[in-house]
This record gives structure tokens, C-alpha cells and sequence, in this order.
């Protein structure tokens, strides 16, 4: 008979331990990861007599998320102040600062991530009485605290008008910033800086030839530096010396506030407002050449959608992009933050390729304008922008508000109903008069509609079969009524909707 082997069963258990305990870790790994995703929430900064506007914001090593912007007296229009807040993970308040420059009109244009959870702040100053000139652009080093330091100074020219900054963080901690001014009979002009990460400057140049404004960056080599001109809508090359070399026009004639989202070292990913007031996305294979693009377009026919003002397209992951912007955006006029109409927080998820998954509207409340969205590392994404809630101030007050949603879009699990409401379809225009429209959100291609009077009773229903929906309701009499929106993918939406 042979002889019992004892280290075969020790080799066993030790075995099924060791399975046991990767197992339990995976358990809490995706445990971790589905809290996560599901820690979503509304953030609303309102400071009574006080108008708040915000043009960036990044997340921290440690899942912080810090916002920045201006603020203003309400009812002054100068001088404006900086501003930096900052929520944890769960959307609550953790710090804030204000900070201005020997009392003159300021302004953040940008957070930038550094190294080790610091950060750059970039900041224009001007005077703040007419013609609000002897300004310029203004940098801090900031910590995780808030607490700033190595503030710098890049004066224009007395006679100069500063309008606005931007930056790109490069290799070394090297930034390669533009800031753009306004000349005597009012030609735009830009500057252009590049920096060490003391900002000392290694070179610079003001560009006088033509009008020139950037709202995006990026060095792409050490003699090749690439801009997004904003008031071309070209994409402008220059040398080490920040010499003009070559422009070339965005494709599909996009204009607008562009957002950039940089792929590979010369591939990138863009958003712009088409000719039509509609969403234009595309990804460019080439920094410059722009053959072989890949392009699509979201929006409605008869309304303008606007795309975030600073940037709206991030991802973590190419095959989840994230595209923001306003719906029903207010057009050419002074502040469309301030006019009295219903606006919409709008999201698209795209896949690589720039096939729509689904999209979802936030607000209709109230005028909401989005001013930047970036992707989060837990897969969702963090949205910021200014509401004025024409309906209750008596006064136009801009708040900030900041959404943090999974990678659905969805706002879930809050213990309090949040102030921006969530929809998959809208009904327009409300009040209407003989006819309502309905759009249909792209992951729900059918559904029901049902309009129910003031006493409850079913007076029209019908199935709806397209993205836009037209119903003639002229027969039925003025009143308010009830609609109800449903179909078998999940959606669930009912509102008041008042005919004239």
C-alpha cells in the first residue's frame, strides 16, 4: 500500500485560501467600483447679491474635484474676482477662495493640473473702469488646501484690452500659454508664452498680423506648436520661434466655443457648432491634415445647440465620450445666461467612431448654460455651468451649478430630489398653442404619448415613431394638461404642458 502523501491536503487548503481571498478582493474591488459609480450628486452655489460664474474645473489624485470661475456684486458690472472651490467625492463643500490683483478686474480662466495633486491657476486682470485697459495675465501655484503661492505677472501693453487666457501643460512642467487682447480700433491680438514650471519665460512673441485668439494649445515637438484660432476657426502652426508657418480651416465649417480631446501625440478628438446651430463632432487622424476625418452632428432643425463654453468632450476611454453643451441656447445676444427662456444642460455618449449611445437633457427649469464637462476616473462624468432661475429672482442672478453623473448620465441614489430635473424627452414649445412637438431621445426610438386634462380624463394619445414628433392639439380648448411619455426601453416622463 502506498503511503499517504500530508502535504497534499496543507497544498489544498492553502490553495482554496488563496483563491478565497482573490476572490474576496475582486468581490470589494467591484464592490468599490459600483459605490463609486453610483455616487452621484447636484452641487448648487448661490451666494445671495452675488452673480457666480465658472470656466473650468479638474479632479484631484484623490477623487476631489476643484472648480473655478469669477464672481460679482449683483447688479455691478465690475470688478470681477476670482474663484476656487473645492467638493470631495460626494459633492460637499470642502473650501473656497476669492482673490483679485490691487483691486482690478479678475478673472480664472484656468486650473491646470501640476504634479503631486498642485496646480496652476491662470488669471487675466484689467482695469476696471473704461477702456479697461493695463491688465494681464496672472499665475498662481496652488495645493490641494487652496492655498496659492509663486504668483507671477505677464503685463500687455498699457494700451491692451485683455479678453482671455488658456494654457496647456507640456513636458517638464513647461506651460505654453496665449492670452488674447484688444488693440486700439478693436483688433484682436494674442500673445504667446512659453514658460518653465517657475513660469520664467523661456520665449515669447505678440502676434500682430492678424486676428488671433486661442482656445485650445498643444506643443507638439520642439519646433512645431499647434492653436486653435478662435476667431478664424483655423488650426495655426508655429515654429520654435512662434513664427507663423500654415493654417488650416476646421472641416465641416464648425464654429463655436471648441472642445479639444487629444487621442495620441498628433490625433484628436473635437467638438463645434456646425452650420446648422447644431452639435458637430469629429476626430482628425493629423494634427493638420485633415483627410480621413470621421464626422457626425446631433441637434434639432428649429432650435440653437451650443456647445460648452470652454470645453465639452472628455473621455477616459475612447469607446465612452462624453459631449456636452446647451440646448435652446439663447443666439447673439450680450449674456445668454441672463435671458428668461427655458435652457437644457444637454449629454451625448459617443462610441469611437462617434455613434451616438444615448443622450439626456438636464434643467427646463430655468436658464442653464454649460460652460465645461470633463470625464471622471470612476467612468462617469462632472458637468459645471451658471442656472438663472428667471422664474423665482426678480433680479438675474447666475448661481453655479455642478452635476456629478455615472456613466449612464444618471443622477442616482441622492437623498434629496435634485433642483435640475433629468429628461429623455422634451416636450416644446410650453406654454404652446395648436400644435407640441416632442423629441425622443436616440435610445428610445418609439414610445406613447397620452395627454390627460385638468379632471384626469385621456384626450389624446398616440404612438410616436420618430426622433421629432409633431401633434395637432388646435381642437382641443385652452387649459392646462398633463402629458405622459412611456415605451418599453424605460422611459417614464410625464409633465405639465399649457395650451394658450
Amino acid at each position: 500500500m502506498g503511503q499517504f502523501n500530508h502535504e497534499l491536503p496543507l497544498l489544498m487548503i492553502t490553495l482554496m485560501n488563496t483563491i478565497k481571498y482573490i476572490l474576496a478582493a475582486l468581490f470589494m474591488q467591484l464592490a468599490a467600483i459600483s459605490y463609486t459609480q453610483q455616487t452621484t450628486w447636484e452641487y448648487v452655489l448661490r451666494t445671495p447679491d452675488i452673480d457666480e460664474e465658472t470656466f473650468t474645473m479638474t479632479e484631484g489624485i484623490d477623487g476631489s474635484f476643484y472648480i473655478g470661475g469669477r464672481s460679482l456684486l449683483l447688479g455691478q458690472e465690475y470688478p470681477y474676482k476670482s474663484l476656487v472651490f473645492k467638493l470631495n467625492q460626494q459633492g460637499t463643500l470642502v473650501d473656497s477662495i476669492h482673490f483679485t490683483f490691487l483691486g482690478k478686474w479678475t478673472s480664472l480662466s484656468q486650473i491646470i493640473p501640476a504634479n503631486n495633486d498642485n496646480f496652476v491657476l491662470l488669471s487675466t486682470f484689467r482695469n476696471s473702469f473704461s477702456p479697461f485697459s493695463n491688465g494681464g495675465l496672472m499665475l498662481h501655484s496652488m495645493n490641494s488646501n487652496l492655498q496659492l503661492s509663486n504668483q507671477t505677472l505677464f503685463w500687455a501693453d498699457t494700451n491692451h484690452r485683455i479678453i482671455a487666457s488658456i494654457g496647456s501643460s507640456e513636458s517638464f512642467g513647461n506651460l505654453f500659454i496665449n492670452f488674447a487682447v484688444t488693440v486700439p480700433v478693436s483688433y484682436i491680438k494674442s500673445y504667446l508664452i512659453e514658460t518653465d514650471s517657475n513660469f520664467k519665460i523661456i520665449k515669447q512673441k505678440f502676434l500682430t498680423d492678424h486676428p488671433r485668439g486661442y482656445s485650445h494649445l498643444k506643443k507638439l515637438d520642439e519646433n512645431t506648436y499647434w492653436g486653435l484660432n478662435l476667431y478664424s476657426n483655423k488650426y495655426d502652426i508655429f515654429d520654435s520661434a512662434f513664427n507663423f508657418v500654415k493654417q488650416q480651416k476646421v472641416p465641416e465649417g464648425m464654429t463655436g466655443n471648441f472642445g479639444v480631446k487629444w487621442d495620441s501625440d498628433t490625433s484628436f478628438y473635437l467638438l463645434g457648432e456646425n452650420n446648422e446651430h447644431q452639435l458637430g463632432f469629429l476626430r482628425q487622424p493629423h494634427y493638420f491634415d485633415t483627410t480621413g476625418y470621421l464626422f457626425n452632428s446631433w441637434g434639432r432643425a428649429d432650435t440653437v445647440d451650443f456647445p460648452a463654453f470652454t470645453n465639452g468632450i472628455d473621455f477616459h476611454n475612447k469607446d465612452s465620450i462624453f459631449i456636452g453643451g446647451t440646448h435652446n441656447m439663447p443666439y447673439f445676444v450680450i449674456d445668454p445666461g441672463q435671458q428668461p427662456v427655458p435652457t437644457w444642460f444637454v449629454i451625448l455618449q459617443t462610441d469611437s467612431l462617434l455613434n451616438v449611445r444615448w443622450e439626456r437633457f438636464y434643467g427646463g427649469n430655468a436658464n442653464h448654460l454649460m460652460n465645461k464637462l470633463i470625464a471622471t476616473r470612476d467612468g462617469g462624468c462632472l458637468v459645471s455651468g451658471t442656472r438663472y432661475d428667471y422664474l423665482n429672482d426678480p433680479v438675474p442672478q447666475t448661481d453655479i451649478i455642478v452635476l456629478k453623473l455615472n456613466s449612464e448620465g444618471l443622477l442616482v441614489g441622492n437623498a434629496e430630489l435634485p433642483e435640475t430635473r433629468m429628461s429623455e424627452a422634451i416636450v416644446y414649445p410650453n406654454p404652446g398653442t395648436d400644435a407640441l412637438q416632442i423629441r425622443l431621445a436616440v435610445q428610445h426610438p418609439t414610445a406613447l404619448m397620452e395627454l390627460f386634462d385638468a379632471n384626469g380624463r385621456l384626450v389624446l394619445s398616440q404612438h410616436l415613431h420618430q426622433k421629432e414628433n409633431r401633434i395637432t392639439v388646435d381642437q382641443l380648448p385652452s387649459g392646462t394638461y398633463i402629458y405622459r411619455l412611456s415605451a418599453d426601453t424605460g422611459l417614464l416622463e410625464s409633465g405639465k404642458w399649457v395650451k394658450m
